[in-house]
């Protein structure tokens, strides 16, 4: 079955003011207690279906994940998701958890800037962050094996490289803290649209589904994905995402086999059937073609 859209129809009096919103929160008439946001797809890219799609092969995974609907506002597509967090609890993003456990990690931006690539955002510094007793794994109905938090987290890293995204910087992960008790959980892993090819055009789809120039096919086009974590602070580069994800798992066991076996248990079949699952109006062909391949030929090379 056809994953459902979602066509919002606000009030003629608002169209023009959400129009011009990147995002906005909303409540379903049915629904007064749980606010929805609404995020736009940019135009011209496929934000919307890679976001949906990277979430249900996170359900396949059985990763903690906020979950996403295709969603319809003004002729425009987008996403709609509930908050990851709950009531009582506040979201603290990654760069304010590093910043406060070391002081040589920069401060957070502030309000409304930009991010921007910080080499000071290692594996090492991140999962020594969440290996804290502190910290505990998010709350969640999948049954994560007596993982911690750093080992949910590498699924996390996992998800980046099957996917190739390419957007894990320190704002795009987070703690989610109870404030009251002051309990503190990993977040589930969220914002996953910077990923699949999105934003490729369908000509460049087809040459590359196409064309016998190895430099330009599918494998050669994935190992180039980088993450936004880096391996030491000293290092120009970030980290590919697949090696992310090894550096990661090196000498945690558990985690490594948790994830692997997920992962060897996804098929194919489950794979394409994620993205054959998008209606046609969201997704073209060379689009739905060139995603699917992409997230194989990832798998085969985490599975290696």
């Amino acid at each position: 079955m056809p994953y459902q859209l979602v066509v919002l129809s606000p009030v003629a009096s608002d169209l023009e003011q959400l129009g011009t919103k990147e995002k906005f929160w909303f409540y379903y008439s049915h629904d007064k207690v749980n606010p929805q946001l609404f995020k736009y797809s940019r135009p011209g890219t496929g934000e919307h279906w890679s976001e949906k799609c990277a979430a249900e092969l996170c359900h396949l995974l059985n990763i903690p994940h906020a979950s996403y609907d295709l969603a319809k506002c003004n002729d425009r597509f987008g996403v709609v998701t509930q908050t990851v967090s709950p009531v009582g609890f506040r979201m603290v993003m990654g760069n304010e958890v590093l910043h406060s456990s070391t002081a040589e990690y920069p401060q957070p931006f502030e309000a409304g800037e930009k991010p921007v690539r910080v080499r000071e955002h290692t594996v090492t510094r991140v999962l020594g962050c969440l290996d804290k007793d502190s910290i505990l794994p998010p709350p969640s109905d999948y049954d994560l094996n007596g993982l911690n938090a750093a080992d949910v987290f590498c699924g996390y890293l996992l998800l980046d490289a099957l996917i190739s995204n390419q957007d894990r910087h320190h704002e795009n992960w987070a703690i989610l803290l109870n404030n009251e008790t002051g309990k503190q959980f990993l977040c589930p892993t969220y914002d996953h649209a910077a990923s699949l090819g999105r934003e490729m055009l369908d000509d460049e789809r087809n040459e590359r589904l196409t064309t016998k120039d190895t430099n330009r096919q599918i494998p050669c086009f994935v190992r180039k994905a980088r993450s936004e974590l880096f391996k030491t602070k000293t290092d120009k580069k970030p980290l590919f995402t697949v090696e992310a994800f090894q550096q990661a798992v090196e000498g945690r066991t558990a985690a490594r086999d948790h994830w692997l076996g997920k992962l060897s248990a996804l098929t194919e079949d489950a794979i394409a059937d994620v993205f054959n699952q998008v209606p046609a109006s969201c997704i073209s062909d060379a689009a739905r073609q060139f995603a699917t391949l992409m997230v194989m030929e990832n798998r085969r090379r985490l599975l290696e």
